[in-house]
């Protein structure tokens, strides 16, 4: 058993090496382009948006926590953020799956079953889906994006997401992941809930390209909007790639660059990858020193007590 705790620690060596070149080789090649779209951005854009970002970031963790309170495993702010932020790194690596076994294998520290955890994730990566599609659907259908599909697409990708959406339907595919682990039964309120922190975060990551835009202007918002959750959507679809590198960034610049221009759009594509990957960082390293703070605290309580 002395091994355990050392194989334990090599994993996760592994697991952050891994992390740290996935992460280098998205960017490799792309240093010229991020240092002319950070110089052409105001800083007080960046830092704004970049204050967005994070506000997205912390209300997806409310929505992630959420669905694994649905499960009957309830973790306390601080354990969950650590859980979920910690573990989101993983998608930085290609496969598509490592975030999951990321989020099983920490949350598993409190006694929450893998499969739970899986499914949890799951259900959570299907929610932002289907919400990503009430947006996209419900800009097209209102006008408020120029795309290049006709408006009448809007409300057929509208209902789509709905129907994902209905507690039915989220409480199926989690109970076939799931298994005899654990069972979800979402209520049609919880699920309005958590769709609305979703849509919440769509609102905050649309802002935030909103910002950095050369000549930023809120009539933007709907098409920012859709370019967003739709590059979320190409992103997830494709697996291969860390966190969507790439797909997401090509779905943004075909959408933005007949409004703002093939050049801004690739700069705005460039900084809000770069402002996404370091609120993830960040949140993730603050939970960690959170996390070995806390630990530091008890191991030094110890001694005193048993002095006492």
């Amino acid at each position: 058993m002395t091994g355990h705790p050392r194989l334990l620690q090599a994993a996760r060596a592994g697991f952050l090496l891994a992390v740290a070149a996935a992460t280098y080789l998205a960017f490799r090649g792309h240093g010229d382009d991020v240092a002319t779209a950070v110089r052409a951005t105001p800083v007080p854009a960046v830092g704004l948006a970049a204050l967005l970002v994070l506000a997205g970031l912390v209300t997806t963790s409310v929505a992630w926590l959420r669905v694994l309170g649905g499960f009957g495993h309830r973790l306390t702010g601080r354990e969950g953020r650590a859980v979920f932020f910690l573990g989101q790194l993983g998608k930085y690596v290609p496969g598509g799956v490592w975030s999951i076994g990321a989020h099983a294998h920490l949350a598993g520290a409190h006694a929450v079953p893998a499969r739970v955890t899986a499914s949890t994730s799951l259900v959570f990566l299907g929610l932002n889906v289907a919400t990503s599609a009430l947006v996209v659907g419900a800009s097209t259908a209102a006008g408020s994006a120029d795309t290049p599909w006709p408006r009448w697409v809007g409300p057929l990708v509208v209902l789509a997401g709905l129907v994902a959406l209905l507690p039915p339907v989220v409480n199926r595919l989690a109970g076939a992941v799931a298994g005899r682990s654990g069972c979800l039964r979402l209520r049609p309120l919880e699920v309005v809930r958590l769709a609305g922190l979703l849509l919440v975060t769509w609102g905050c990551y649309a802002a935030a390209v909103v910002v950095i835009t050369p000549e930023p202007s809120w009539s933007l918002l709907g098409l920012t909007a859709v370019a967003f959750a739709l590059s979320y959507a190409v992103g997830v679809a494709v697996v291969v790639a860390p966190a969507g590198v790439g797909a997401r960034e090509v779905t943004l610049v075909a959408l933005l660059a007949p409004t703002i221009g093939v050049g801004p759009a690739g700069a705005v594509a460039i900084l809000t990858r770069l402002l996404h990957t370091g609120a993830d960082l960040v949140l993730a390293l603050v939970m960690w020193l959170a996390a070995r703070s806390r630990r530091t605290a008890r191991t030094v309580r110890v001694p005193s007590d048993a002095q006492a």
